[in-house]
């Protein structure tokens, strides 16, 4: 029974793999944002709500979930996520607003990008 399981979620992964917002074992650049789960910290492999390295007067830096007094000085072009984080992304971003990804993806083919849910390399 267990590898009938196995199987069955194998073809699952297989048949949704199209449609989702991040793959594993691929490398997003820092502030690579995904609709719902937010920007990417290349420094530490997840999504958050804030782009790495915001500044607000009064908070600081956002930088790895938390606001800091100084900015984070790591240079991290790009990085590979967590595994467990790329199912949670990918959750968040499957269960979005159909009408939010829909104007989501007008604004980036405005912009001269091309369609954002058919991406498979890069940002």
């Amino acid at each position: 029974m267990f590898g009938l399981q196995a199987w069955n979620k194998r073809k699952v992964e297989q048949h949704m793999a199209p449609f989702r917002a991040v793959n594993k074992d691929h490398e997003y650049p820092n502030n690579h944002r995904v609709i719902e789960a937010g920007y990417y910290h290349a420094t530490s492999g997840g999504w958050y709500e804030r782009p790495w390295n915001e500044y607000r007067e009064g908070q600081g830096y956002y930088w790895d979930g938390a606001w800091h007094i100084e900015p984070d000085q790591r240079q991290v072009g790009s990085s590979t996520p967590h595994p467990s984080e790329v199912e949670r992304v990918n959750a968040l971003w499957f269960a979005a607003d159909p009408e939010r990804l829909r104007k989501f993806n007008e604004e980036a083919e405005r912009s001269g990008f091309g369609d954002s849910t058919g991406r498979t390399s890069g940002s």
